[in-house]
């Protein structure tokens, strides 16, 4: 692993890991749920004391940057968490209607993300997209559907825009929406042919990107989120 961290200069050391932590957040190089080194990797990485170290990371927590687990370790919080989704959650949770509302937001944005992402992606990113695309193969080969290489995959093609404001605000909607995707993926893989339906959908979204074909990428995950939105309301319909 590159390192992504530089030295910090004696005067202010606590401001200055604070400005570089959110700096590598901006720049896409620390990303949502990625857990930091531990404490003392992470002081030795910088050129800090641990206590400089310890003030620099409270806050940080205090501004919503990262998030303090106790045993687990230090993790990058999504920076649009504090923004918009704290009380959006309260909403949603009084009135699960507005949970169809939230995935046509996910679509608006995720199919202007295909569109850029097949423009802009480089190597290393198709890299990152394909390696989703088959841990999604292999699991399909066990009948199953795994949502977290589901949201790998869309991540991957998110990441490939290189803007990470859309990275972290998809990241929020995907840890929101989880339990009840959660639910739609469970009675998506009670048949079999629907997981590699789902398995060719994202096959073909990246054979577009691959191609930077960026009305066909655009178009294929029109298809697909479009898909599995009627799956899920079908799937309601039938729970009434």
């Amino acid at each position: 692993m590159d390192n992504v961290y530089k030295q910090i200069r004696p005067h202010k050391i606590p401001e200055e890991i604070v400005q570089q932590i959110k700096s590598l957040i901006k720049d896409g190089k620390l990303r949502p749920g990625e857990k930091l080194p531990p404490e003392r990797m992470l002081a030795d990485l910088l050129g800090v004391g641990r206590s400089s170290l310890r003030e620099a990371i409270n806050i940080l927590e205090t501004l919503g940057f990262v998030e303090v687990k106790k045993r687990e370790g230090i993790f990058i919080r999504t920076v649009s968490s504090t923004i918009m989704f704290d009380p959006l959650r309260q909403i949603l949770e009084e009135d699960k209607s507005g949970l169809y509302q939230l995935y046509e937001l996910r679509k608006d944005i995720e199919l202007a993300t295909t569109y850029m992402s097949a423009k802009l992606r480089t190597k290393t990113d198709l890299v990152a997209i394909r390696k989703a695309l088959e841990r999604m193969e292999e699991d399909a080969k066990n009948n199953h559907l795994s949502l977290d290489y589901d949201w790998e995959f869309h991540l991957a093609i998110t990441r490939a825009t290189h803007n990470f404001l859309r990275v972290h605000i998809l990241q929020n909607i995907y840890d929101f929406a989880a339990d009840y995707m959660g639910l739609v993926v469970q009675k998506l893989v009670e048949e079999k042919t629907n997981i590699f339906t789902v398995l060719d959908q994202h096959k073909r979204i990246f054979q577009a990107i691959q191609k930077r074909d960026q009305e066909s990428a655009r178009t294929l995950m029109d298809e697909h989120l479009t898909w599995v939105e009627e799956k899920w309301k079908e799937f309601g319909r039938k729970k009434k």
